[in-house]
């Protein structure tokens, strides 16, 4: 899906206050500048490694990434009501009143003008293609495999995850495939699809809901 936001406290551990400097001795009181010397190297690596953790992201860019994930997820909720598929990511006219099964993105392309039906995973990338370069097809299908494990009631996300995180491409390709596999189980129906994109827009609203509000500019 993308890259890996995590979400830090500033404070460091206790032991990155050890600081040994590139010669590979600990600077001794005294010597080379003493102890003064030492606290000041600690504090640049302090403010270094600040620097280079991951911070969460500001409120107003996790609102407009949460929005634009709502919005997906709401499109391809629409397009499942409308027809949904088993064995493939969309159907498409193949004339004579047929309809082909699209596998893959080799077999067609990811926005057809119409589609007859949809599964779980063809819904998200068509939803994904018309919302464009800011397309928020990870985070949206990190939201939908959570949805899945929460309506086992187990538990989803690992502790620290937060409403803007995204998982490694490797891990979103294991969710892909994983739902495919879900999407396509025999005996599985239209309605438990449409219940867990349900769920997944549910969550993506509280999360929106517990963001603190916008500070008003007051102009002098």
């Amino acid at each position: 899906m993308s890259s890996i936001t995590i979400f830090r406290s500033g404070r460091t551990s206790e032991a990155s206050d050890l600081v040994v400097p590139v010669g590979g001795a600990l600077p001794r009181p005294g010597s080379d500048g003493g102890s003064s010397r030492a606290e000041r190297e600690r504090r640049w690596w302090r403010r270094l490694h600040r620097f280079l953790s991951p911070q969460q992201p500001p409120y107003e860019l996790q609102q407009a990434v949460l929005e634009r994930m709502l919005a997906l997820l709401e499109s391809a909720r629409a397009e499942v009501s409308a027809g949904w598929v088993q064995g493939g990511w969309w159907t498409t006219s193949a004339g004579g009143g047929r309809q082909a099964l699209v596998r893959g993105l080799a077999d067609g392309p990811s926005d057809p003008h119409a589609v007859g039906a949809v599964c779980l995973v063809g819904a998200l990338i068509r939803a994904g293609s018309r919302q464009g370069r800011d397309a928020e097809v990870g985070r949206a299908v990190d939201a939908v495999y959570d949805a899945v494990w929460e309506s086992r009631g187990q538990p989803a996300a690992a502790p620290g995850r937060g409403p803007t995180m995204m998982s490694s491409p490797q891990v979103r390709l294991a969710k892909v495939q994983w739902l495919t596999r879900w999407n396509d189980t025999p005996g599985r129906a239209s309605e438990e699809v449409l219940e867990v994109l349900d769920r997944a827009i549910a969550g993506a609203v509280q999360n929106l809901a517990i963001l603190p509000a916008p500070r008003l500019r007051i102009s002098a």
